[in-house]
């Protein structure tokens, strides 16, 4: 936002009647006009942006202060003190503090004379930020220069003041509160903030056995001699011979050729599903299953009517030797609409029908069921039961694979676990994903301990995980462990190092490293509106919605002047944590700069409320600069 300066550049104390008297005297007549000039600075309060201040300045000058053969400049300082308690024409070197000298705008009397509008100039300027700037201010100084022979008077320095009279002092440090990816992040919440390489883990499709038992005509009795049923019976005994079955569900079906009654039938299909079901629970009596174990071991059978075998039979007749024309006939009558049992006796009179009675109606009377293969998949719980006898030392950490070892230990909530099950692993594996999950396993447990202890030995798995193969994944653990250390130099470093390499096409790992590239992005930033901050937030919009994620984006929308948007930011990364007093304190910024002092002070005393240091801070801060005196902020911050 821009606010309109208007400032009087007084004379120096010396001459100061000599120039004003005379109308002749065309510094004289600049220095009359002076008070008419209009300054303007976007943004005020000033703004730290990327370590620096950057803001755009405009001066308006009265046509009538260019004067042929002059030039008039106003250079711009900024000082660190209060610039409310200068006195105008202080000499800069009686200016207590640091200061510098940030440029100047400059008007060349030759160019404007003759131009009928008020001549305006704007300049962008930027100086390098250091705390002693904090609550320091702008100053300005007038200098009228006659060119023939380079005779000039400074007018000033003054302070320079807003519209409605307030000094321009201070920088909005706003952009500061910019969080590292693992800053704020509730560990509470079991949503780890760090990159876990995929554990990969499937396991061998599931293979099933498709077990079906034929019957001879109007029999539910299973003879070994029909059909096929004395390899089936082998094969179910081989099942359950040498390998313990886990119980199962099994579904089947249980069917019978279409002579007969209805009530006939129906009770064949009964019968048969109950003939194949006890053949299953015999052979698991045969091999010593207790009666409870037998037990959950369940059938469910679909036992079909007459008429549910007519598709079955369609495809039964198309594979057999009759001719077309008998085909065609043969599934026209059993397909009528009618009395099902007398179209299955009209067949019976038909020339052909010894071929249905011999090739098509022994296939249609059966159970059938498909049972799981032991041993196929090893569940979770065999494969944990696995690793807590090697970790007994009774079995090798070589019965297992990596990628069922970062299963389990993917699966397994417990920290400590995890980590005892990642280094099982680590004796037969020497993996990045494993030392990089060690690792990540080990910064868990120190966030959610606040065991600092841990962070150091976490560093070395990264750096061995890197050394095995350079993943994103290990770079942004890397990031965050110094990022937990403090050091930032380091954290950016591998933050970089994470979003040059990616993820290893972990689509988690990929939202991480987002996070990272939108912190990264957004320390571009050198001006609110240079593109940055909207760059950041399109970026962090498909990042992991983790507090600081969400929190940064609300901070490059609010910087951007999205308030509305900010403050929706803020509240959805404090219902992530909600002991999160950052995200209370920026939201008040956002209410602060949208004039809301209602909402403004309800968040900055909630703040305030989860950490005291925001008081002293909000007193410092310019955001709040206009709510200072009101009793509202002195409610807020009491």
């Amino acid at each position: 936002m821009s606010y309109k300066k208007n400032i009087l550049l007084g004379l120096a104390i010396i001459g100061i009647a000599v120039f004003t008297s005379s109308c002749k005297n065309p510094l004289a007549e600049m220095v009359k006009l002076a008070n008419q000039q209009d300054l303007n600075v976007d943004p005020n309060p000033l703004e730290l942006h990327g370590g620096e201040v950057g803001f755009t300045m405009s001066a308006k000058l009265p046509v009538a202060m260019m004067k042929k053969g002059t030039k008039y400049s106003l250079e711009i300082s900024y000082v660190g003190t209060d610039v409310s308690k200068i006195a105008e024409n202080t000499p800069m070197e009686g200016i207590p503090g640091g200061k510098v000298t940030v440029g100047a705008i400059g008007f060349d009397g030759d160019k404007y004379q003759d131009q009928a509008e008020d001549p305006k100039v704007s300049k962008d300027f930027s100086f390098a930020y250091e705390d002693q700037y904090a609550n320091g201010g702008l100053i300005v100084k007038g200098i009228a220069t006659k060119i023939k022979n380079n005779k000039s008077k400074e007018f000033g320095p003054v302070p320079m003041k807003v519209a409605d009279g307030r000094f321009v002092k201070g920088v909005s440090l706003t952009s500061l509160l910019l969080k590292s990816p693992v800053d704020g992040v509730n560990p509470t919440t079991g949503e780890s903030p760090f990159a876990y390489g995929a554990h990969n883990f499937e396991g061998p499709k599931d293979e099933f056995l498709e077990i079906p038992v034929f019957f001879e005509q109007g029999s539910s009795a299973i003879s070994p001699s029909t059909a096929n049923n004395k390899a089936t019976m082998d094969m179910i005994s081989e099942l359950f011979k040498d390998t313990e079955v886990a119980p199962f569900s099994a579904t089947g079906v249980s069917s019978h050729s279409p002579e007969g009654s209805e009530s006939i039938n129906t009770g064949l299909a009964e019968s048969r599903a109950a003939a194949l079901e006890n053949q299953f629970k015999r052979m698991l009596a045969l091999f010593k299953y207790d009666k409870d174990k037998v037990s959950e071991f369940t059938f469910n059978f679909e036992k079909r009517s007459l008429g549910q075998t007519v598709p079955e039979f369609r495809q039964l007749v198309d594979a057999s030797s009759l001719s077309e024309e008998q085909k065609a006939e043969a599934k026209e009558i059993l397909g009528r609409d009618g009395d099902f049992v007398e179209n299955a006796q009209e067949l019976q009179n038909k020339p052909y029908y010894s071929t249905l009675f011999n090739e098509v109606y022994p296939k249609m009377r059966y159970a059938k069921t498909q049972v799981k293969k032991p041993g196929a998949v090893k569940g979770l719980p065999e494969m944990s039961a696995m690793v807590k006898k090697m970790q007994a030392g009774e079995l090798e950490a070589d019965q297992m694979t990596e990628q069922e070892f970062l299963y389990v230990a993917a699966n397994t909530p417990d920290l400590d676990e995890r980590l005892a099950i990642l280094m099982t692993a680590a004796k037969n594996y020497q993996t990045w994903k494993v030392h990089n999950n060690i690792g990540a396993t080990l910064l868990d447990i120190a966030l959610l301990k606040n065991d600092m202890s841990k962070v150091d030995p976490a560093i070395e798995q990264f750096t061995a995980s890197m050394g095995k193969r350079e993943t994103g994944e290990a770079a942004y653990n890397m990031a965050m462990a110094y990022s937990m250390k403090g050091d930032d130099a380091k954290m950016e470093e591998f933050l970089n190092k994470a979003v040059q390499l990616g993820s290893d096409n972990n689509p988690e790992v990929t939202k991480l490293i987002k996070g990272a590239a939108g912190y990264l992005k957004f320390k571009e930033a050198k001006r609110y509106n240079d593109g940055k901050y909207q760059e950041a937030e399109d970026i962090l919009n498909d990042a992991a919605m983790t507090n600081p994620n969400v929190f940064n984006k609300g901070l490059a929308q609010l910087l951007n002047r999205k308030y509305d948007q900010a403050i929706a930011s803020f509240s959805s990364a404090f219902q992530k944590n909600d002991k999160d007093a950052v995200s209370q304190y920026a939201m008040a910024i956002a209410y602060a700069r949208k004039g809301d002092e209602s909402n403004m002070s309800a968040a900055l005393k909630k703040s305030c409320s989860l950490n005291n240091d925001m008081k002293a801070k909000a007193l410092k801060d310019v955001e709040f600069d206009k709510f200072k005196t009101n009793s509202s902020f002195m409610d807020a911050i009491k």
